[in-house]
């Protein structure tokens, strides 16, 4: 018992300050669970009261994610301006967003405001996590991250505790989209206690959007983005159709459902977000990463190759712990690799790379998920994911360097970084 708390400890203590700024943070990161995640727990009720097709399900869920590719702009904007300004606007984007579903309850309704929750969504986690990745030392910068992305699985779990409501009338589900613009309450606090980056500095030049092509960065940049669009075409459809095979493919009730994936996924929730990050300042981002992806696939296989309800848990706490041990790894591994003046920005490409994975999960889906079905559809993905996760191996490792501002990419090895 004692080792295992061990690893849910940070692997340094924290300052006061860093502290402080977990907290806030904590706030962004809940939000962007709970309300980030509204669709995905609003999907079968939508489908169903919008009498939607399983295509037309994947068709919606593509033109959101298509729509998020414009986030980038958020980011560009934060590596000229700031930080602060584009953060801000980005939440205000995603519950602003979901108040808006909840207003206009019609496909298209629906189509335009999670398109702009999306935007939001998106915008907001790259440069909360640039931000966070800026302003905590580098011996626990994995773990901060990590436990950003818990208290984010917070939210998705809150928000999944509120699925039931929707059961109550054939559009109540739009009442979780109401009640996840409940954050945007939180605003005043934002603005008054959300400072700049210690680690921005405005450039006297300011790069293109397309400076990360380019040799120097190119190197680091296309691994970090096959890998972002791997992942995100395995965990798009895995975890966005779960729900929806519990309740419509196995007949599973709501309140089932919900239940059984927010027992089964706590755990691993819980265990990856704070031992990953842990094990991403410890052993390594690489080996952090690749050990992720390999746990994660195995059990979102599980889940869906089984109709068992003991397997299908043990399935997704599984998949869940490799999922969110990933995440650190990955986040602070790609916030490392590039220059202070081209963070935010790669980031938001390396994060555009997942959503076009996503959507291609999406497209493939869509023309073959009548054919082979879900579970055989998850299962080829999975091993693609597996297949490609081997070029993490391509870059350096970037554990413990420093990000200041004014200087350029770390080489293989090195100690410090801008």
């Amino acid at each position: 018992m004692a080792g295992l708390l061990d690893t849910l400890r940070p692997p340094h203590p924290l300052a006061h300050r860093e502290k402080v700024i977990l907290a806030l943070f904590g706030v962004v990161a809940f939000t962007t669970g709970w309300s980030g995640s509204a669709i995905t727990h609003a999907l079968p009720f939508l489908q169903e009261d919008l009498a939607l097709s399983d295509a037309r399900v994947f068709d919606l869920m593509a033109i959101v994610r298509a729509a998020a590719l414009t986030a980038l702009l958020l980011s560009w904007w934060g590596d000229r301006s700031g930080r602060r300004r584009p953060m801000l606007v980005g939440f205000a984007l995603l519950t602003v967003g979901n108040l808006a579903t909840a207003v206009f309850p019609s496909h298209l309704g629906v189509t335009i405001t999670q398109s702009v929750a999306r935007i939001g969504t998106i915008g907001l986690g790259a440069l909360a996590v640039v931000v966070l990745a800026e302003e905590v030392e580098p011996l626990v910068r994995g773990y901060a991250i990590g436990v950003f992305v818990f208290f984010a699985s917070l939210g998705t779990g809150f928000g999944l505790l509120l699925r039931p409501l929707a059961d109550r009338a054939p559009d109540a589900w739009r009442l979780l989209f109401a009640l996840s613009a409940v954050p945007l309450l939180a605003t005043p606090l934002l603005v008054r206690r959300l400072g700049e980056s210690r680690a921005f500095s405005r450039p006297v030049d300011r790069p293109p959007l397309a400076t990360v092509f380019r040799r120097g960065h190119a190197g680091r940049f296309w691994p970090m983005a096959i890998l972002s669009f791997a992942v995100a075409a395995f965990t798009g459809p895995a975890a966005n159709l779960a729900l929806l095979r519990m309740q419509h493919d196995l007949a599973w009730s709501t309140g089932a459902a919900s239940l059984m994936l927010a027992l089964t996924s706590a755990p691993g929730v819980t265990l990856g977000v704070l031992a990953g990050g842990r094990m991403a300042d410890v052993i390594g981002r690489r080996w952090t990463q690749f050990a992720s992806i390999v746990v994660g696939v195995a059990g979102g296989v599980m889940f869906y190759e089984s109709a068992n309800g003991w397997v299908m848990g043990v399935g997704i706490t599984i998949s869940t712990l490799g999922a969110f041990a990933f995440a650190p790894a990955f986040a602070s591994h790609r916030s490392e690799l590039f220059p202070t003046d081209l963070r935010a920005t790669a980031a938001a490409w390396i994060i555009n790379a997942g959503i076009v994975g996503g959507l291609v999960g999406f497209a493939a889906g869509r023309f073959v998920v009548d054919a082979w079905g879900i579970p055989a559809t998850i299962t080829v993905l999975g091993v693609v994911l597996f297949a490609v996760s081997f070029v993490v191996f391509t870059l350096p490792e970037t554990k413990g360097v420093t990000l200041s501002p004014g200087a350029g990419p770390i080489d293989p090895g090195a100690a410090t970084q801008a």
